[in-house]
Formats: structure tokens, C-alpha cells, sequence
């Protein structure tokens, strides 16, 4: 594991990007990706693409997705108390006794989710999971807290930590793809890709996935691979268990193309690349199943890094799986 790539989850996991409000992470992801790329730009709907120019072969398409889960302020109420409607698949069990973010025309206020100590909880309270219904953000502590409105957009406050050999932070869904992506781009300042690769950091995945899908249109990709996160440790039952530590995960199913999925499969095995198999009998959830019925279709593939406690603020991930999947991208290249 390289320390390198430790900082470089941390900085993209302390950034914040909301989907929709993805400005300041791109910024610290082109600041990253701009010396290993011939050319960069930013589409419409606030994409960034960093195109590595190759023999020309053909156009190979890397996707993550830069947006993470959040909220947005819906109501304020008397004394100092909000409400608040999540962006993005949160549960809101998550959010109880957290600190949040607002981003105010002013600038960041800090707010609390505060909850009633069971001293004080009447006994049908105690067994009730809440709903965003119940929850109020209380901002009467904040110097900034007046000037909440509705449509302010906020995060929950974390910070990213190293826990042994692993990381732990928000918005490791989907920065550590993006991390990927950035390696990757440096690993190909000493491999020679024969494909023109276009690294693409996408917007609004949490909520339908418009900034990944309108670049594979535009682009007009012949392959895609959409690096994305996937369930670490988990045991299903009728699924195999992808384990961190054991490198990326590389999806099978009828939304994958097979005849990419075996190239990248076979380049793993040829050069030692760790990975695991990830079984997707219908829609992934994640970009592949827009990208890859983009205009007359996309061979596209979906390699997944392994992840623990999906959209929580202490998301864990291995970095030695995120420089597994760096190396496979970059391989990808040479196909």
C-alpha cells in the first residue's frame, strides 16, 4: 500500500460534493489528473473528462462517479430547527446524533441532529426507528444559523481516518473510483495504451446518473468500464462474498459484455492482477446500466471496488484494492 494513495483518499473523501454540487471535488480531481492528461474539459452537465491520447485504435471510456449522498434543507422551522430531504439512497437511521453541514449564501453553518436521551423517552419512543419525518437539524448554535433557507444544501461532517491498513470516511462511494482513475492515469505515463482513454468523472450517479451518460453519448465510446463500489464482507446467501483486501470486483451478467469482460478478465490473470468475480443477474444499479445502451450501444464492463458500510459517514475500503484496480484500468488500455 502506497502512502500516496492513503493522502489521496483522504483529500477526495474531505471534499465535498453533493450530487449536483459537485464543483469543489472536480476541482481537486483536475488539479490531481492534469499532468497525466493531453486534454481537458468539462461537459454541460459538470463532467469532467481527461482524454489520454494512444495510437487511436479505438475510444475506451473510464467512468466514477464524483458525487456522494447528501441533503437539502425543505423547511425551516421555529427556533432554529430544519428539515431536511436526502439526496441520494440515505437511511435515516444514519443520521441521528450526527453533525451536519449546510452550505448557506453566507457560508457553512453547522447544525446538529440532536435526540432525546432516554431518560427522557416515553416508552413507546424507545423501540421507533425514525423517518426524515422526525428528524430536525438544530442550527441555534451556529453564528450562520439564521441565514438557513430552503434548497441549502448539506453533508454530514466527517473526517477521513486510517484504520490499520484500511481507510475510513464519507464519500468513499465513489472517490475511491475516482482515486482509481487518477492512478491509473499515472500508470500510464509507463505503459503505453493503445486505445485513446478517456477518464471520466461523472455527475448525479446518486440520483439517475445524467453526467455519465450524456458524455458516453457525446464521446461516442466504443468500450466502457464504470468503476464503481460494491458490498465488502457482506454474506448473501445465494451470492458470493467479496472480500476487501482481495482486490476489485469484476461483474458478470447480462448487462456486462462478454467479450470485454473475458479481455479484461484474461489481461488480470496474464499480469497478476488480483480480482474477484461479482455475479449481476439484472440492472447493476450503477452507470453501466445507462452507458452501455448509450446511442447504438457500448461494450461496457463494471469493475467494483470492495467497500464497507455503503452510505454511511465511515465508509471502510482497503487502498491496496484501489491500486489493484488502478492497474487493471491501465492495462485495459493495451486490449
Amino acid at each position: 500500500m502506497s502512502l500516496e494513495t492513503v493522502s489521496l483518499l483522504k483529500e477526495l473523501s474531505g471534499v465535498d460534493g453533493p450530487s449536483g454540487y459537485e464543483d469543489e471535488a472536480l476541482k481537486v480531481i483536475e488539479e490531481k489528473i492534469k499532468p497525466y492528461a493531453d486534454v481537458l474539459k468539462t461537459s454541460r452537465l459538470n463532467t469532467l473528462i481527461a482524454l489520454k491520447r494512444g495510437e487511436g485504435t479505438k475510444k475506451l471510456g473510464i467512468f466514477a462517479h464524483v458525487d456522494e449522498i447528501g441533503f437539502v434543507v425543505a423547511k425551516v422551522e421555529e427556533r432554529s430547527f430544519i428539515r431536511l430531504e436526502p439526496i441520494g439512497g440515505i437511511d435515516p437511521k444514519v443520521v441521528l446524533s450526527q453533525r451536519i453541514k449546510i452550505f448557506t449564501k453566507r457560508g457553512v453553518a453547522t447544525g446538529v441532529v440532536g435526540f432525546l436521551p432516554p431518560h427522557l423517552q416515553k416508552e413507546d419512543q424507545r423501540g421507533k426507528v425514525p423517518s426524515f419525518d422526525d428528524i430536525f437539524v438544530d442550527v441555534s448554535c451556529s453564528s450562520l444559523g439564521e441565514h438557513v433557507s430552503v434548497g441549502d444544501i448539506c453533508v454530514i461532517e466527517g473526517e477521513c481516518t486510517e484504520l490499520g491498513s484500511k481507510v475510513s470516511g464519507k464519500a468513499l462511494d465513489d472517490r475511491a473510483g475516482c482515486a482509481a482513475l487518477i492512478l491509473a492515469a499515472q500508470e500510464l505515463e509507463t505503459i503505453k495504451n493503445r486505445a485513446d482513454v478517456y477518464f471520466i468523472f461523472s455527475s448525479q450517479e446518486e440520483i439517475a446518473g445524467p453526467g455519465a451518460v450524456s458524455v458516453a453519448y457525446e464521446l461516442g465510446l466504443d468500450e466502457a468500464i464504470v468503476v464503481d463500489v460494491t458490498h465488502g464482507n457482506e454474506r448473501v446467501p445465494q451470492l458470493p462474498q467479496i472480500k476487501i483486501s482481495e482486490g476489485p470486483a469484476l461483474a458478470v451478467g447480462p448487462v456486462i459484455n462478454r467479450e470485454f469482460y473475458k479481455a479484461l478478465s484474461d489481461v488480470a490473470k496474464r499480469n497478476g492482477v488480483k480480482i474477484q468475480l461479482e455475479p449481476t443477474p439484472g440492472r447493476s444499479g450503477t452507470d453501466t446500466d445507462e452507458v452501455q445502451i448509450t446511442r447504438s450501444g457500448i461494450k461496457t464492463a463494471l469493475v467494483s471496488i470492495p467497500l464497507m458500510y455503503m452510505h454511511t459517514p465511515v465508509e471502510v475500503t482497503d487502498p491496496r484494492d484501489i491500486e489493484e484496480t488502478a492497474r487493471l484500468l491501465a492495462l485495459a488500455s493495451t486490449i
